[in-house]
């Protein structure tokens, strides 16, 4: 039955049976355009009016902020003089900034508090309905000069700050935050928001980077995000966002000034960022040299875009809701309210059996064909994703980092895989549905998919709805008959606009995820060519060899070149970073290095390394690292004092705490352990969020920068004395650290913190 019903369908071999390959081929022409609307704009002179966002003169202000490129962590002398280069900035172009130092704990309960010194300006508007907040954070982490992440997003708002005050005034106030601590736990950004400062912010708009390139893109919101896509979208030349973007974001654990806002029920926001390069990332490599002012142009084009349009929206009565929304290559944004997406989703499935039914009237379908034909389409996204797991163990062996340096011919080895698959289980397993049934199935399966994100996940299900609708107004064409060249349009079409859509998302996951996005990627391109199922189906066998021949060419030829290049370059280095620690109370000192596999090598030289990973501390059992004896360092210990305690009913204590280094480190942190049966801890009557590490039995307490005096916090523990650890933290190395980093290879670097030492000891409390 099924025979005659594939005779009856529609030639879509083509002219000569190769309609597969043609459809591959505009897939691939597809693939070509959304890599060159990939780059971002062009930059604007310094000669551009003076209300336009121009990246030449925002990378002049970059420039001047950068000062000797020296890494500027929260509360160093080189932050004090970036936080004094940002005031002058500000005044220059005719702003009056202040000064907010405060001591303030980070909401995200990893137990860090601080002092900071935020930069806040303002400009005042006509309306009093609420106020809209640009903010981006100058301090940087201590391993590089944070030039991206985010000195580029503070220049973004130096230059957007004298283009709106160029032009006129606006209705609503615009405040200017240059915050402090971002990198120690949001902490500027929390200061800023439990201040009066913040009192009438009804919309925020934030800048950030995540590598040193690439497009910025609008990758999360808060609140409400009904009204501010469209409006965002209608003030930037180039709009990229998606709401797969801000649906994977809230899956990570990553976190940015934004996030403070996110319990805020009064406020809506819009988070900007460029990825690529992410081996630069809080390395060195955050340097002048790897930005590309493109992306600072793109991040500012979009700052401005958006705050000059807040700053006339009507802020007192915002639209409540949010959307489902995607950007067409950059030109514009699509978007409908959320609250249509299962609507939408059931249309499409409504549509797709019709299809089915009109397909079964004519004769051309069964229902027989058309369950083979989901099981096709289920069968190719399982196998697909069956090898491209296995591809990734046989991988993890050789190439161990998450990003590695020649990863564009492991993606597309990885792009290739569901291809190769394609060629090789449709046909077998096509057959006895037919064409139409096999289009039928595949098409079913898309519109189960939309259904159940519609549900679930709504911000991805446009990603399935909107080819999933194409399919089905082209299905009716197909299984109605007619020419050859009608079928194979029929089954193109949908699959051609789901390549415009999902491209840029694939794309992007690499630079988001390294290797974790591999097996994903696979999987979900395996989805996007199930749609070509029937050409693959109908294709002669020359066509099919042809295509299977070349995939695998492009499989082996990738995972080849991937493997046999080194991993790391002096571009894409391996993540080292060297500590020094002494134990005060042992008076032992060691060296301790924590890379990526493998490690250097090149240290054995510089000290007797064990050959084995050792556990670093007893509050982190978990972590291991190769380590190597070291000479003892002269220096004072941090200390934690019992200022005064008293006892409370149920067999506990509170005791005041006195948290000082002597030694003048910028930072240090308590380890408590279980034992000391820890309930609160405050600072001033307000509860910190300590972090608790079940593994290890450990809470934990980091407090920097600090007061030479120390910080003083109250806790309520057990009646028993228990024994804590204190540890405290600086920038650098001691003598003996220079042999080293000198033995540091070219293609690593240090990371996050940098090059560290500390100083740990136990204390009675």
């Amino acid at each position: 039955m099924a025979d005659r019903m594939e005779k009856r369908s529609p030639d879509l071999g083509g002219r000569g049976g190769w309609g597969l390959v043609v459809a591959l081929a505009l897939l691939l022409a597809v693939l070509g355009v959304v890599l060159l609307r990939k780059e971002p704009p062009a930059v604007q002179p310094a000669s551009a009016p003076p209300t336009e966002f121009s990246g030449e003169r925002a990378l002049a202000v970059l420039r001047t902020l950068v000062g000797d490129g020296s890494p500027h962590p929260v509360g160093s002398p080189a932050n004090a003089a970036v936080r004094d280069r940002v005031i002058a900035e500000l005044q220059k172009i005719g702003y009056a900034p202040q000064v907010q130092r405060a001591f303030v704990c980070s909401p995200l309960g990893g137990g860090t508090c601080g002092w900071v010194e935020n930069v806040v300006a303002r400009l005042e508007g006509t309306a009093r309905d609420g106020s809209i907040l640009l903010m981006a954070h100058y301090d940087s982490v201590g391993a590089g000069p944070g030039v991206s992440d985010d000195l580029a997003g503070t220049a973004a708002v130096l230059e957007t700050a004298r283009a709106l005050k160029a032009g006129p005034a606006p209705k609503n106030p615009v405040i200017f935050l240059i915050d402090d601590g971002e990198e120690a736990g949001l902490l500027g950004a929390q200061a800023f928001s439990d201040s009066p400062l913040d009192d009438d912010v009804k919309v925020v708009v934030n800048l950030e980077a995540r590598g040193t390139r690439g497009r910025s893109l609008m990758f999360e919101t808060i609140g409400n995000d009904g009204w501010l896509v469209p409006l965002y979208a209608g003030g930037t030349s180039r709009p990229v966002t998606s709401s797969v973007f801000v649906t994977i974001y809230e899956l990570l654990p990553n976190n940015t000034d934004l996030t403070v806002y996110k319990a805020r029920k009064d406020v809506d926001g819009l988070n900007f960022a460029y990825l690529e390069n992410p081996t630069h990332y809080h390395t060195p490599l955050d340097n002048l040299e790897s930005l590309d002012p493109a992306s600072l142009q793109h991040h500012g084009d979009n700052a401005l875009g958006a705050v000059r349009r807040l700053a006339h929206a009507d802020l007192a009565h915002r639209p409540q809701g949010d959307a489902v929304f995607f950007d067409v290559l950059g030109w514009t944004v699509v978007h409908w309210p959320k609250s249509w997406t299962l609507p939408i989703a059931l249309l499409v499935l409504a549509l797709t059996l019709v299809v089915f039914w009109k397909g079964r009237a004519g004769g051309r379908v069964t229902v027989g064909g058309l369950f083979v034909g989901l099981g096709a389409f289920l069968a190719l996204l399982v196998v697909s994703g069956a090898f491209a797991f296995g591809l990734t163990m046989v991988l993890n062996g050789l190439l161990p980092a998450q990003w590695i340096d020649r990863w564009a011919p492991l993606v597309a080895a990885f792009w290739a895989l569901p291809v190769l698959v394609a060629a090789l289980l449709i046909p077998a397993l096509g057959r006895r549905a037919g064409l139409a049934g096999l289009f039928s199935g595949v098409w079913l399966g898309w519109a189960l998919f939309g259904v159940a994100l519609a549900v679930m996940v709504p911000g991805t299900s446009y990603l399935f709805l909107v080819p999933g609708l194409i399919a089905g107004i082209a299905g009716l064409a197909l299984v109605r008959g007619g020419s050859p060249v009608t079928g194979a349009v029929a089954v193109m079409l949908p699959v051609l606009v789901g390549g415009v859509l999902w491209f840029p998302i694939l794309l992007a996951l690499y630079a988001g995820l390294g290797s974790g996005s591999l097996v994903p990627v696979a999987v979900l391109r395996a989805i996007l060519l199930a749609g070509l199922a029937p050409l693959f189906l109908a294709a002669r066998p020359a066509a099919r060899w042809l295509v299977a021949g070349a995939s695998l060419l492009v499989v082996v030829g990738g995972l080849g070149l991937a493997a046999s290049a080194p991993v790391y370059s002096e571009a894409s280095p391996q993540p080292a970073v060297v500590h020094y620690h002494f134990d005060a109370d042992a008076g032992k000192g060691r060296w301790i290095v924590l890379s990526a596999p493998p490690f250097p090598a090149g240290f054995r030289q510089a000290a007797p390394f064990g050959e084995k990973p050792e556990p670093t501390y007893p509050w982190a059992p978990k972590q291991v690292a190769f380590q190597a004896p070291a000479p003892a360092l002269a220096v004072p210990a941090p200390e934690v004092t019992v200022v005064e305690q008293a006892a409370l009913p149920g067999g506990k204590r509170r005791v005041l705490l006195r948290i000082t280094s002597p030694r003048g480190a910028g930072l240090v942190t308590l380890y408590i352990p279980q034992e000391a049966g820890l309930e609160s801890i405050t600072r001033a009557g307000r509860e910190v969020k300590v972090s608790f590490f079940g593994a290890s039995g450990f809470s934990s307490l980091r407090v920097g920068p600090l007061t030479p005096e120390g910080e003083d916090f109250e806790a309520v523990v057990g009646a028993a004395p228990q024994d804590w650890w204190v540890m405290d933290q600086s920038s650098g190395l001691p003598a003996g650290g220079e042999a080293l980093q000198k033995a540091r290879p070219a293609t690593a670097v240090p990371f996050q913190d940098g090059d560290v030492t500390r100083v740990s000891r136990k204390a009675r409390i």
